[in-house]
C-alpha cells in the first residue's frame, strides 16, 4: 500500500454548537456557561479531516441542506483538503446540525438533528461512489446515514474487492449485513453493549462481546473503551492497547479520530495492534482539546507521543 491511501468516507456532516457547561441545565433554568464554540463537525466529516491530516486522502460521500451552515461546512472541509464533490445538497432538508454539552470532566451529552443527512439516498450515493471505485484503498462508513443507501456502498465495496471498515455509531438496529464482510468492526463501549445486548462490565464481557460480533462475519473487531484502551479480537487471537495518559476536555470526535488513524495505518499494513496503538494515540490528542473537526489530530502531533516511526 502507498504512504498516502485514499478512502471513501460515507455518513454524517453536522453543524456542532458546543458548549462548556459546569453541569447539564435542569428545566426553565438560565444557566451561565464558560465558551460556546460553532464548527463543522459528524463523524465522517470530523474522519475525513482526521484521515487528511494524518496524511491520507479522503472523499467525503453524504448530503447537507442548501444554506449556510452548508457553505461553512463546504469551506472548511476544502480547507483541509477534503474532497467533498461527493456531497449532495437538499434544498427541501436543513444541514444537520447538533449541540453538544461539555462537562467539566470531558462527558457529553448531545442534542442532534438530522437533517439532509436521513435524506441520502442509495442512487445519489452510488452515482457518487461509482466512479471513484477504481482509485479507493478502502471505504470507511458510520451509522449516521440511511441503512439502505450504507448497504447500497458496501455491496459496490465488495464487488471490488475494497476492504469495508465499519464504525458502528452511534448505534442503530441496522442489519449485520453491513459488517458481514467487514475488515474492522470498531464499534464504542455504548455500541458494542447494544450490539450484543449486554454490559461489558469486566474483561470476560469484552472477550465475549468481540466473540460474538466476530461471528457475526468481520475480520477483525476493536472495542473503543475510553479510558480502559482499546480491545481488539480477531478469529486467532486478541489482546489489549492501553490508553495514552492525556487530560480529558472534551471526549466528542474521539471516537472519530481513533477509527481514522486506525483505518490510515492498517492501509499502511501495519499489524492490527500497533495499528490499535496509533488510533489510541489519535483519539487520545482529540480528547485532549475543546471541539470536533478542529481537535482531529495531526501527524506531527502523534510522532509527538512517540508512536509514528516505533514500528
Amino acid at each position: 500500500m502507498t504512504s498516502s491511501p485514499c478512502i471513501a468516507v460515507i455518513g454524517s456532516i453536522v453543524i456542532d454548537i458546543l458548549v462548556a457547561t459546569p453541569r447539564l441545565p435542569g428545566s426553565g433554568e438560565n444557566l451561565h456557561v464558560s465558551r460556546i464554540q460553532v464548527t463543522p463537525g459528524g463523524k465522517a466529516a470530523n474522519a475525513a479531516v482526521a484521515f487528511t491530516r494524518l496524511g491520507g486522502r479522503a472523499h467525503l460521500l453524504g448530503n447537507m441542506g442548501d444554506d449556510f451552515f452548508a457553505d461553512y461546512a463546504a469551506a472548511a472541509l476544502q480547507r483541509e483538503g477534503v474532497d467533498i464533490a461527493g456531497v449532495g445538497r437538499d434544498p427541501a432538508a436543513d444541514t444537520g446540525a447538533g449541540v453538544l454539552l461539555v462537562e467539566p470532566n470531558g462527558r457529553t451529552a448531545f442534542l442532534i438533528a438530522p437533517g439532509a443527512n436521513q435524506t441520502l439516498a442509495a442512487d445519489r450515493l452510488e452515482a457518487a461512489l461509482r466512479p471513484l471505485l477504481p482509485r479507493l484503498d478502502g471505504l470507511l462508513l458510520n451509522f449516521e446515514a440511511p441503512e439502505a443507501a450504507l448497504l447500497r456502498a458496501v455491496g459496490l465495496a465488495e464487488a471490488h474487492g475494497l476492504p469495508v471498515f465499519v464504525d458502528a455509531g452511534p448505534f442503530r438496529p441496522y442489519c449485520p449485513r453491513l459488517w458481514r464482510h467487514a475488515a474492522v468492526l470498531t464499534p464504542n463501549e455504548a455500541e458494542a453493549q447494544a450490539l450484543v445486548g449486554y454490559p461489558l462490565a469486566d474483561d470476560d464481557a469484552i472477550l465475549a462481546a468481540a466473540q460474538t460480533l466476530l461471528a457475526q462475519g468481520p475480520q477483525a473487531v476493536v472495542l473503543k473503551l475510553g479510558p480502559r484502551g482499546a480491545f481488539w479480537a480477531t478469529a486467532d487471537a486478541s489482546g489489549w492497547v492501553p490508553p495514552f495518559p492525556v487530560q480529558v476536555v472534551d471526549t466528542a470526535g474521539a471516537g472519530d479520530a481513533f477509527t481514522a488513524g486506525l483505518v490510515f495505518t492498517l492501509l499502511q499494513g501495519q499489524p492490527l495492534p500497533q495499528a490499535v496503538r496509533f488510533a489510541n494515540a489519535c483519539g487520545a490528542l482529540a480528547a485532549s482539546r475543546f471541539g470536533t473537526m478542529p481537535a482531529m489530530p495531526r501527524a506531527d502531533e502523534v510522532a509527538a507521543l512517540g508512536v509514528i516511526g516505533y514500528w
